[in-house]
């Protein structure tokens, strides 16, 4: 099984970790709308480097995290005998039906296309009363990444390259899940602030998977122009923007017996 992390496993903790207490922060916001006090069993798909699954390891959960990539599994620094780690696709999960009291999906569903067939296996497995736990960071929609990611877009949209819009898929993602909850809650798990540059995203973006599967010689022309379009917008490419990033949350609890049909 190949996946397009492969490429940039070794760099994703690099250019993407979260602040220390936020993955810690991410599991308490989560156990208290579920009202939790004990440990849960476990499942994140898209498990990735462990940047969010160790905090729920460390506290005890009976944690199991899967991902297409097995390079960024090998990241994953968990040393637990209740944590187990596998090289997995998120549609077609090796798990019986009604194992797991908690699925995460974190920063999952705004870069995939079949949000439905994973969204499917997601329902498959959880028990009765059960719940999905889905997360993303938020960056303002008029700072420099939202500003760069847009021009990108265009920019590989005027080169012929069909880029994917992660918000449509997301939100019809959430969607098809508020459909079938019977309870949904919105939190904040955190917020925290960060000094970006332009230079900042031009080092990290090649590491993205989606970007990092496109032909080189695309990449690069691509960078090259974003690169002039900010000199040109901004100055230089060293101008610090200071931004407030937060960690969202939507938490959706299900009925022992829900429609899973799309």
């Amino acid at each position: 099984m190949q996946s397009t992390f492969d490429l940039t496993a070794s760099n994703f903790e690099r250019y993407r970790s979260l602040p220390t207490e936020v993955p810690k922060a991410i599991r308490a916001a989560i156990w208290k709308v579920l009202r939790r006090s004990t440990p849960a069993r476990v499942l994140e798909i898209g498990a990735g480097t462990g940047r969010i699954g160790n905090a729920f390891v460390a506290a005890g959960d009976f944690y199991v995290g899967v991902d297409t990539s097995l390079a960024m599994l090998r990241e994953f620094p968990a040393n637990s005998n209740s944590c187990f780690l596998a090289q997995a696709d998120g549609r077609q999960l090796p798990f019986r039906d009604c194992t797991f009291d908690v699925v995460l999906l974190m920063q999952v569903l705004s870069g995939i296309g079949d949000w439905q067939g994973i969204l499917s296996e997601t329902r498959r497995v959880l028990l009765p009363n059960a719940s999905v736990a889905v997360g993303h960071t938020i960056s303002p929609e008029s700072g420099i990444d939202a500003q760069l990611k847009r021009q990108l877009a265009a920019i590989l949209e005027e080169m012929g390259i069909e880029w994917h819009r992660p918000k449509e898929s997301r939100r019809q993602a959430l969607a098809w899940l508020e459909s079938s909850a019977k309870r949904h809650v919105r939190a904040q798990a955190a917020s925290w602030n960060v000094i970006a540059t332009p230079q900042e995203f031009l080092v990290r973006h090649p590491t993205g998977a989606r970007f990092a599967a496109l032909p080189v010689r695309v990449q690069e022309q691509a960078l090259k122009q974003l690169a002039a379009w900010t000199e040109t917008s901004f100055g230089s490419l060293d101008t610090p923007f200071q931004e407030k990033r937060s960690f969202e949350l939507d938490i959706f609890e299900f009925a022992e017996e829900t429609s899973r049909d799309f």
